[in-house]
């Protein structure tokens, strides 16, 4: 076999230092955190080194992440050096993982990170949800019914003045607006000495109000 067709079989020094970087993640995924990797398309995928404990902002990931395909969801759990994304579709995953995987993204610092990522076979976005909650908070699980959940989509206004009232901007593949407080992207925080002037929709005050009745019916007979 002569040497030119076996350069067709043979990686080059950076396919080969990629590809050991990309299974040392892997592992390191799997020894530290317990999580598993798989050998074939998902439309999950975990990046390695794109998490909030590398310095990388959810808004920058996105930018990175929403040049593949429509980003369904993503997890980015805190003080991890990795983060969790799921496409709409397999192909927009298989695009991200060919294009991104050793591209080289800036942190906050301006410090240049390398993404590497991996198919999942589903991300556990329950089981890494803190699992010791703050004293005195209590979750309610489906505390809003579906007919109730149509009421507060219907009831957001995105006919008017973007300058007025509250925060509203447009992403690359989704609308967004802020109540309260406008949430900042960069650094996954809100800045508390701006508040916005809108305050929330009228229909908030109705559940609201019923929160605060099931919250004392609770108290009531000890559940705290």
């Amino acid at each position: 076999m002569d040497s030119s067709h076996q350069s067709n079989y043979k990686l080059s020094k950076t396919e080969k230092k990629f590809l050991r970087k990309q299974i040392k993640a892997r592992h390191t995924l799997l020894r530290h955190e317990g999580i598993e990797t798989v050998s074939y398309a998902t439309q999950s995928l975990v990046v390695a080194n794109g998490g909030l404990g590398n310095g990388v902002s959810r808004n920058q990931l996105l930018l990175v992440l929403e040049k593949c395909g429509l980003v369904d969801a993503l997890l980015m759990p805190p003080n991890k050096p990795y983060s969790f994304a799921r496409y709409k579709t397999t192909e927009e995953s298989k695009r991200a993982y060919v294009t991104l995987n050793g591209k080289e993204v800036v942190d906050d610092l301006g410090q240049k990170i390398i993404l590497y990522l991996n198919f999942v076979e589903k991300a556990q976005w329950k089981e890494l949800r803190p699992q010791a909650l703050p004293p005195g908070l209590m979750v309610v699980e489906e505390i809003i019914s579906s007919e109730e959940e149509k009421m507060l989509l219907e009831s957001v206004d995105w006919t008017e003045d973007t300058d007025n009232q509250n925060s509203q901007k447009s992403l690359k593949h989704r609308r967004v607006k802020h109540f309260g407080y406008e949430f900042h992207y960069e650094n996954n925080n809100v800045d508390k000495d701006k508040p916005l002037p809108g305050g929330l929709p009228d229909i908030c005050d109705s559940f609201l109000e019923k929160w605060l009745r099931e919250a004392e019916k609770n108290s009531e007979v000890g559940i705290h």
